[in-house]
C-alpha cells in the first residue's frame, strides 16, 4: 500500500496547516474498521474531510487522521468501553492530509469483527469546554511525560470536578446535547424518546441525591440512641422501662442502618444500577438515530465511494441501528425492573422507620412519668423527633421519585412501539435493498482473528 504524505506548499510546510476543514452540521462521518482499527469502509464525508484518496484510506489504520493535539487519556478511556462491549462517545480532533484539522463528536460501537463509528460536527457548550480541557491535559502529558493511564486518571478527576460523576454520565450528556444542537441547527424536532430519557436521568440524579441525604440523616441519628442509653443508665441504675426502650431503639436502628447500607452501596445500589441502565438507553437511542440516518445516506450512490459495496454496507448499518434499538429495550426493561425494586425497598425501609417511630413515642411517653426523667430525656428525644421527621420526608420523596421514574419508563415503552414496528418492517425489507455494493477491493473481511485484541496505539479516531 502507498504511504500517504501531506500535501505541502513551496516552502515545505503543510498547506493550510492550522486551518479548520469546513464541516457542515447536516453531514455525518462514517467509518467501519476491523478489530485492529484497519479501515474497511467509510463515506464520502470522511474522504473529503481527511483529504486522502480512497486507495490511501481503505486498508489503512484509522489513526491516519489522528491529530497530535489529542491527549492520550482520551483514547485510553475510549477503548476501555469499546473493549468491554459498550458504546463509547467522545470529542476528537482529527487532522487532514494537508495539515488542517476538524473536530467531531464520535459515537462508536463494537460490531462483529470490529468497530463502527458515526461522527457529527460538535457545537454545544460541552464541546467548547472540552477543547480547553484537552489542550491543558495534552500540555501536561508532554511536559510531565505522563503515561496514558496517569493522564486518563487526571481527565476523569477533572470531569468529576466539572460535575460528571462518571464517564458514562459525561458520554450520555455530551451525545444528547450535541444531538439536540444538531437537530435545532437543521430545523428538526428533538427526538421524543431521547428527551424523555434525559428527563429520567434528571429524576435519577435527584433520587441519588435523596439517597445520599438519607444516609447522612441516619448518620446524624447514630449517636442519639447511645445518648439515650447513657441517660437511662443514670436514671435507672438497676434497669427499667427507659433502659429497655433505648435498647430496643438501638437494635431497630442498627437493623435499618444495615439495610440502608445495602440499599445504597455495591450491587444493592438500585438507584445507581438504574442510572447506568437509563444512561445506556439514552446513549444507544441517540446512536440508533445516527445509524439509521447513516443507512439512508449510504443508499444514495453519490454518497458512497465506488470502492465500497453499497448494498452490503447499507445492510450492516441498518442491522446495527436495529441492534442498538433492541439494546435500548433491554436496558429499559432492566430499568423498569429496578424501578419496581426501588419502590419495594423504599416501602420496606419506611415500614421499619414506622416501627422506630413507635419506639420513639413510647420513650417520650415513659419519660413524662416524672419531671426528672422528662428533663433528662427531653433534649435527646427532641433531636430524635426532628431527625426522624426529616428521614420520613426523605423516604417519601424517594418513593415519589421512584414512582415517577417507573411511570416515565412505562410511557417511553409505549412511545417506542410504533418505531419498533417500523424497525421490524425495515428488517424484513433489508434483504431486498437495492443498490451497488460496497467493500474495498482486497480489504480484509470483518472477522475476529483468534485471540486478537484492539491495539491501543490504533484508536478509533
Amino acid at each position: 500500500m502507498m504511504q500517504a504524505t501531506p500535501t505541502t506548499s513551496h516552502s515545505g510546510a503543510p498547506r493550510d496547516a492550522g486551518q479548520e476543514v469546513p464541516f457542515e452540521m447536516g453531514e455525518l462521518v462514517y467509518s467501519r474498521t476491523d478489530e485492529r482499527g484497519i479501515l474497511l469502509a467509510a463515506n464520502d464525508v470522511f474522504e473529503r474531510l481527511g483529504g486522502y484518496d480512497w486507495r490511501e484510506l481503505i486498508g489503512s489504520p484509522h489513526k491516519i487522521v489522528r491529530h497530535p493535539d489529542m491527549p492520550k487519556a482520551f483514547f485510553h478511556i475510549f477503548w476501555q468501553y469499546l473493549k468491554a462491549g459498550e458504546p463509547s462517545v467522545g470529542y476528537v480532533k482529527n487532522r487532514s492530509k494537508d495539515g488542517r484539522y476538524y473536530w467531531v463528536l464520535a459515537a462508536a460501537i463494537p460490531y462483529d469483527g470490529g468497530y463502527f463509528s458515526v461522527r457529527m460536527r460538535p457545537s454545544s457548550p460541552i464541546f467548547h469546554a472540552m477543547r480547553a480541557e484537552y489542550a491543558r491535559l495534552r500540555r501536561r502529558e508532554e511536559t510531565e511525560k505522563l503515561s496514558a493511564e496517569a493522564s486518563a486518571a487526571i481527565l476523569l478527576a477533572r470531569l468529576t470536578e466539572l460535575g460528571y460523576h462518571s464517564y458514562p454520565e459525561f458520554m450520555s450528556q455530551a451525545l444528547h446535547e450535541e444531538s439536540l444542537a444538531r437537530d435545532a441547527a437543521l430545523g428538526k424536532p428533538p427526538d421524543k424518546v431521547a428527551t424523555h430519557l434525559s428527563g429520567l436521568v434528571t429524576a435519577l440524579n435527584d433520587a441519588l441525591k435523596e439517597q445520599t441525604r438519607l444516609v447522612s440523616l441516619f448518620d446524624s441519628l447514630k449517636l442519639l440512641p447511645v445518648n439515650m442509653r447513657l441517660i437511662a443508665a443514670r436514671l435507672e441504675p438497676q434497669g427499667g422501662p427507659i433502659s429497655q426502650i433505648s435498647m430496643n431503639y438501638k437494635t431497630s436502628f442498627d437493623n435499618i442502618s444495615e439495610k440502608l447500607s445495602n440499599f445504597v452501596t455495591g450491587e444493592g445500589n438500585i438507584c445507581g444500577q438504574m442510572d447506568i441502565a437509563v444512561r445506556r438507553s439514552l446513549i444507544l437511542t441517540n446512536c440508533a438515530r445516527l445509524h439509521l440516518e447513516m443507512a439512508r445516506h449510504i443508499r444514495k450512490p453519490e454518497r458512497t465511494p465506488p470502492e465500497v459495496e453499497r448494498r452490503e454496507e447499507y445492510q450492516i448499518v441498518e442491522t446495527l441501528g436495529q441492534s442498538s434499538h433492541a439494546r435500548v429495550q433491554i436496558s429499559l426493561n432492566e430499568a423498569l425492573r429496578l424501578a419496581a425494586a426501588l419502590i419495594a425497598s423504599a416501602f420496606e425501609i419506611r415500614r421499619l422507620v414506622l416501627g422506630l417511630d413507635t419506639i420513639r413515642i413510647l420513650g417520650r411517653v415513659e419519660s413524662r412519668r416524672d419531671h426528672v426523667s422528662e428533663a433528662a430525656c427531653s433534649a435527646t428525644l427532641d433531636q430524635i423527633d426532628a431527625v426522624q421527621a426529616e428521614i420520613s420526608e426523605s423516604l417519601q420523596s424517594l418513593s415519589n421519585l421512584a414512582v415517577a421514574i417507573q411511570t416515565g419508563l412505562s410511557l417511553i415503552n409505549v412511545s417506542r412501539r410504533p418505531e419498533s414496528e417500523a424497525m421490524a418492517h425495515r428488517a424484513a425489507a433489508t434483504g431486498t435493498a437495492t443498490g451497488k455494493a460496497t467493500r474495498a477491493p482486497n480489504a480484509p473481511a470483518a472477522t475476529r482473528p483468534p485471540g486478537a485484541r484492539p491495539d491501543d496505539r490504533i484508536a478509533a479516531e
